[in-house]
């Protein structure tokens, strides 16, 4: 009988090539930082399946790994993103001596007045919103919230609309 180790590594070589293609699929330009990682998730999530009480699947669904993979990249992109704002916020932040107090206050002003505004859009147009100022493209929103396309761009679009209304109209009181 072949051991647990063996089936788990054919079935890695047998469906390396349909998860590569999947982060490709789903990270785009960003697949070379993100799909080591992605890849790594997956077969780790696979092995956990693999040696649970339950034993190891008779069958394994392409479908199942496909969706993983997708997931995963998701994930890793959302990951990305976060560290890469945290990083910008840090460059955007003046050295203590070096910083004007009027533009460190109205920097701040500005940032609670975009909050604010965001905060009184509909929720599902926040969620888009706040996810494209965050530097996210559309096609990474839908997956993200799991929209469509169309879904995706209308509700980043009119919540945008919103938004500029919302700090339009605060701006005039």
């Amino acid at each position: 009988m072949e051991s647990l180790e063996t089936r788990f590594e054919r079935l890695v070589r047998a469906s390396a090539r349909l998860v590569r293609a999947a982060i490709v699929r789903a990270a785009g330009t960003r697949r070379d930082r993100v799909a080591d990682d992605v890849e790594q998730q997956v077969y780790l999530a696979l092995w956990r399946r693999f040696s649970s009480p339950q034993g190891p699947p008779a069958e394994l669904a392409p479908a199942y790994l496909y969706r993983a993979a997708v997931r995963e990249t998701v994930r890793a992109l959302a990951r990305l993103r976060e560290s890469q704002s945290e990083d910008c916020a840090a460059l955007a932040e003046p050295a203590a001596g070096d910083a004007d107090p009027e533009r460190l206050a109205s920097a701040r002003e500005t940032g609670a007045r975009v909050a604010a505004a965001l905060a009184r859009l509909q929720p599902e147009r926040r969620r888009a919103v706040a996810a494209h100022l965050q530097g996210f493209e559309i096609g990474e929103i839908m997956k993200l919230f799991d929209w469509d396309y169309q879904r995706a761009r209308n509700l980043v679009a009119r919540g945008m609309a919103d938004l500029r209304r919302e700090l339009g109209s605060t701006a005039d009181e």
